[in-house]
């Protein structure tokens, strides 16, 4: 059964994917956004250019003012339209040069190509997005190729086309992004590691092979009612926090059979990850994951209307308790 619990609570299959979360102003915002990007040129904040009534098609028409440490004001013809993604250099910081494997703290400014509006900015929010440089299971390609090897204190211009609504055109979206600070990335687990954890009464114990991949013995009684979020193994890195993007490890059982998983990221070969809070996954994945450290191995019992309710998925029948091991294995942004 392919994607497990990254099929919402209404028993839509999907495949395994790349995040695309909608163009909001978090980094993941900008990780479904466009193609290939191309730099338009570095120097000074650019000027607007041609008569402020006809439409714009390049960030040379972006007016940029304010220092990169402030919310900026940003003005441009409207519409603004330009075709593939693009980034220009408003501001070059004298800080370390940005690099792969590293987390970024940035503020960033997302304005409608549209309107000529701001949509939404961190500066209002109170603190920078962060993120991890790498365009694998991070970032987009385009927003990578904007911010490598740019210095912290820098202000970037870049230019993307947001997701289109039902019944309209996607629109070119134009994000301010000033670079706050760099620092080492939380450290990626490939298994859980920790202190062991005895089960509660009535769950099931949960046993481990030589590579991490679990087994549980057969649950006792009847299944709760309520979600069950449980540590096997109590890591010690940060808190999953919601709207996070998260990586995991995990297998998947029916409390009325643990002969046999319905679903399994180890026998794919592959950790999963998904946006907590999102709605890429069950309602019981989405509860039960955030508040619980990386590097920590859980337990997840998912009830039915946490799961696929009435509804069969699969090899899944109607009304369902399921029952998860899951390995969180890093969390970024």
């Amino acid at each position: 059964m392919p994607g497990g619990p990254q099929l919402t609570a209404s028993g839509r299959k999907s495949v395994r994917r790349r995040i695309l979360a909608a163009c909001a102003v978090t980094v993941l915002a900008l990780t479904g956004c466009g193609g290939n990007g191309d730099d338009e040129g570095g120097g000074e904040t650019p000027q607007a250019s041609g008569s402020q009534s006809a439409a714009a098609d390049s960030l040379d028409a972006v007016k940029v003012t304010g220092k990169p440490d402030a919310k900026p004001s940003v003005e441009f013809p409207t519409p603004l339209v330009i075709a593939k993604p693009a980034h220009k250099t408003l501001v070059t910081g004298s800080g370390e040069k940005l690099a792969a494997g590293k987390q970024v703290s940035a503020n960033i400014t997302m304005v409608s190509g549209t309107t000529g509006k701001v949509a939404n900015s961190t500066y209002d929010q109170g603190k920078p997005a962060t993120f991890p440089m790498d365009k694998e299971n991070g970032i987009s390609e385009d927003l990578y190729s904007a911010l490598e090897g740019q210095p912290v204190g820098s202000r970037i211009a870049v230019a993307m086309q947001g997701s289109a609504q039902q019944g309209e055109a996607a629109q070119t979206l134009v994000y301010i992004i000033d670079i706050v600070k760099q620092e080492n990335a939380p450290k990626t687990y490939t298994k859980a590691e920790g202190k062991a954890v005895a089960p509660a009464k009535g769950m099931p114990k949960v046993t481990r092979d030589a590579k991490g991949k679990p087994s549980i013995a057969k649950p006792q009684g009847k299944a709760p009612t309520s979600l069950v979020s449980d540590y096997v193994i109590e890591g010690k890195g940060a808190e999953v926090k919601k709207g996070q993007k998260v990586s995991v490890q995990y297998s998947g059982w029916l409390w009325t059979d643990n002969t046999k998983t319905f679903d399994s990221s180890w026998d794919k070969g592959q950790p999963f990850s998904f946006t907590t809070g999102g709605g890429e996954v069950i309602a019981g994945w989405d509860e039960g994951v955030v508040g619980k450290k990386v590097g920590s191995q859980i337990l997840l019992v998912v009830p039915p209307d946490k799961g696929y309710g009435a509804q069969e998925s699969g090899s899944i029948p109607a009304n369902s308790t399921l029952v998860f091991v899951v390995d969180i294995l890093s969390a970024a942004g």
